[in-house]
């Protein structure tokens, strides 16, 4: 069973024009230090499963109201067989799957696809391609991030499945130049997705000093990414 530590039962926003549930699996692979949910990065031992029985049970209870499950972390990709194994039961209840991932597993992603078994990946994308061991600190594959975003992206304009890049600003991690670096790799992506990083929580609490970025700036970025990216928007 994939291992299910949070939960939230119905969500009119995270599924674009769905009603659905969200589940949140525990472990990350980045170390992102303005990540909003920081207790599923690195306090993970302590969290309690939800029982397997009453996810199902509540999934059977609200078919005729809820369209889809979303499926976020942490990283779920990390859970490998057990992410698969959850999704397809979930396909055969007949909801859509949209997931949130980080692109650091480009193989799972791709059987995901081939085998018809997600509608809707959400990938974020988190700064230039030279500034992600930095960003993530961590050791990052960044030939299996450019892998990802380039199969997302080739997937998506085949309609094979829904696609989303989507970017989380932080003024300290970044600036006009490596933002336009970052949309030049999602050239020709059906939809970006711009937001402002939470200044309640973060997993590095130096981060919290900083103030968002304003109205104003966010519209300058979102100016840049229309020239590369068919559909933007900041949520």
């Amino acid at each position: 069973m994939l291992p299910i530590v949070g939960w939230q039962k119905t969500s009119l926003i995270d599924y674009p024009k769905k009603i659905s549930s969200i589940f949140f699996t525990p472990g990350c692979n980045f170390r992102c230090p303005y990540c909003h949910n920081p207790q599923l990065v690195t306090d993970t031992v302590d969290l309690e499963t939800i029982p397997e029985d009453i996810i199902w049970a509540h999934l059977k209870k609200r078919r005729k109201v809820l369209d889809g499950v979303v499926i976020t972390g942490g990283e779920p990709t990390l859970h490998g067989e057990k992410l698969i194994e959850f999704i397809f039961k979930i396909k055969k209840m007949g909801y859509l799957v949209k997931l949130d991932t980080n692109g650091s597993q480009p193989e799972l992603l791709k059987r995901l696809i081939e085998d018809n078994l997600i509608d809707y990946i959400a990938m974020d994308l988190k700064t230039s391609i030279p500034e992600y061991t930095i960003f993530t600190r961590t050791d990052v594959d960044l030939n299996k991030i450019k892998e990802s975003i380039e199969f997302l992206i080739q997937s998506a304009n085949s309609k094979l499945v829904d696609v989303e890049f989507r970017t989380t600003l932080h003024p300290r991690l970044h600036n006009e130049k490596i933002f336009h670096q970052m949309v030049e790799l999602i050239k020709d992506a059906p939809r970006y997705v711009l937001q402002t990083f939470r200044s309640n929580i973060t997993l590095d609490p130096e981060y919290l000093r900083t103030q968002p970025f304003t109205e104003h700036k966010m519209i300058e970025f979102l100016n840049i990414a229309k020239k590369y990216v068919k559909e933007c928007l900041i949520r």
